[in-house]
């Protein structure tokens, strides 16, 4: 692969990332019934909260 092809897949990789944590954080402050259920996501939501 060259460098260009692989920087683009590292930049949409990122983008995805991005959305996907964003999804979980507006989910869960959408549907506070939701928290609880998945230790995970709570700790995702929680985190972006003091980062953002």
């Amino acid at each position: 692969m060259d460098e260009k092809k692989i920087d683009n897949e590292m930049s949409r990789r990122r983008q995805l990332h991005d959305r996907n944590v964003h999804d979980v954080v507006e989910l869960l402050e959408r549907r506070q019934e939701l928290r609880g259920i998945y230790p995970m996501a709570d700790l995702v939501a929680d985190n972006v909260g003091w980062v953002v």
